[in-house]
């Protein structure tokens, strides 16, 4: 009996249609690539497209749907810099509203970011040039700028109470993240907790940390989320000296409300009133200080060079009048498609891409890098991606081999998500954009994708 079967035929069929349009060095590149240990059991994503061109250079299963984890955060940056454009800043108001002082948050995601109360003396000066010697009434803080709820249904629970998980409000303060200092003890036993850093207005910690291994770095987690009134510490902290994680403020507008009541009244400033959040009715009331964040394109590269989630999701947010998901979500697909990106199975959750039920294919992102570096603003948009082997998150990647300085990417990660999008530049002096996702790896491919990519620009 022939061992040439039926089945044996068609996937053999299969195989040359997938090679087929494929050069050899392409075919090369991918069977390499798919020989990695790490990616047995990975779904895999690859697309590569010439700025200069129509017909794709490489892809492979380009169409199916991943998770592409931080590299979302290209999305949201380069859709809000050509929408808003790099010079727009987020804009925070102070008001004095009968006997209340009103600060009216527009979502700044750097207010307060380097000091609790830097900001603040500045806001102090413009009280005491308008005359005003006491606060007669409340502070009242006003987040109202973005939708009440700061957080999606599906970030994961472990997330959220840490300061990488602290969602967007209308009003961001410190990061909107506090500091927990641990004492630890013998390996096994409680760690204690030394400080915490600045106080979260009305939360009170359940303390469960353990002492990990020295060296055993940051196993720790904070236990809350938006508007907890209680936070529970679990996890390791590393053997030795005093360790510091940070976690998610509860209430940031709340936290921004404490401190600058606490700073006007050591800057000789009486307050008569409480702290309270509310939405206020101002009309047409000009406000007597505005204080302006850094520029947009500034904010987009800290953004995709640190890959701050609370910078991207208040970037998504601020996209729209009405500050939320559900409105910024179809304001991206609007965009991205007016432009003829297909984005047939793309779903949208957030700016950040914390959430892992965000899918996007491999072909949909090289689309979108491709359109980008086309758009008015592409070269601010290009400006705010690291350099592989030398700025941000792309440090290490690639460095001293020929990726180093040829690549400019963000990267993503989640529990077993690997993902690299942005643009290379070939040996011939060629552009790319390119987006190769990894979903499911058995360890980190970082190393198998440093060497596609080097393959890929040697022969190009």
């Amino acid at each position: 009996m022939s061992e040439h079967t039926p089945a044996m035929e068609i996937f053999g069929k299969v195989v040359s249609v997938l090679l087929m349009g494929m050069s050899v060095v392409n075919a090369h590149f991918l069977e390499e690539f798919q020989r990695s240990g790490a990616l047995k059991t990975a779904s895999v994503g690859v697309c590569i497209d010439p700025l200069a061109g129509e017909e794709l250079a490489l892809e492979w299963q380009a169409d199916l749907g991943l998770i592409p984890a931080s590299t979302m955060k290209v999305i949201t940056t380069a859709t809000a810099l050509e929408l808003l454009g790099p010079e727009f800043v987020f804009k925070t108001e102070i008001y004095v509203n009968g006997d209340d002082l009103v600060v009216k948050g527009g979502g700044d995601p750097t207010l307060g970011a380097t000091s609790l109360t830097g900001d603040f003396e500045a806001w102090l000066g413009a009280l005491k040039e308008a005359g005003v010697e006491e606060i007669k009434g409340d502070v009242l803080v006003d987040a109202s700028r973005f939708e009440s709820r700061t957080t999606p249904n599906d970030w994961p629970w472990g997330d959220i109470g840490n300061y990488y998980g602290a969602g967007p409000s209308g009003l961001n303060f410190h990061k909107n993240s506090f500091a927990l200092t641990f004492r630890p003890r013998g390996l096994g036993e409680a760690a204690s907790l030394l400080k915490v850093w600045p106080e979260p207005p009305g939360v009170d910690f359940e303390n469960h940390m353990l002492t990990g291994s020295a060296g055993s770095g940051d196993q720790a987690y904070a236990y809350g989320g938006p508007g907890a009134a209680r936070m529970s510490l679990r996890g390791s902290v590393p053997a030795g000296g005093p360790f510091t994680i940070y976690g998610a403020l509860p209430d940031p507008p709340k936290m921004c409300g404490v401190a600058l009541k606490g700073f006007l009244e050591k800057g000789g400033m009486s307050v008569n009133g409480e702290v309270r959040v509310a939405k206020v009715e101002l009309g047409n009331a000009s406000p007597l200080f505005v204080q302006r964040s850094p520029s947009l394109a500034k904010i987009a590269k800290g953004t995709n060079h640190r890959s701050v989630n609370l910078y991207a999701d208040s970037i998504f947010k601020v996209l729209t009048e009405e500050g939320s998901t559900r409105a910024s979500v179809a304001k991206v697909q609007e965009y991205w498609r007016e432009r003829g990106v297909d984005l047939t199975g793309y779903v949208m959750h957030d700016g950040s891409g914390l959430s892992p039920r965000n899918t996007v294919t491999a072909r949909q992102m090289a689309m979108i890098l491709k359109v980008a570096r086309q758009e008015g603003k592409g070269s601010d948009f290009l400006a705010s991606l690291p350099v592989a082997g030398r700025s941000g998150t792309l440090r290490s990647f690639g460095r001293g081999s020929v990726v180093e300085g040829r690549v400019r990417a963000k990267s993503g990660s989640l529990s077993r998500v690997r993902t690299y999008c942005g643009y290379l530049e070939g040996k011939s002096g060629d552009e790319f954009a390119f987006a190769v996702l990894v979903n499911n790896e058995l360890r980190s491919s970082k190393a198998d994708i440093v060497k596609l990519l080097a393959a890929f620009i040697t022969e190009h």
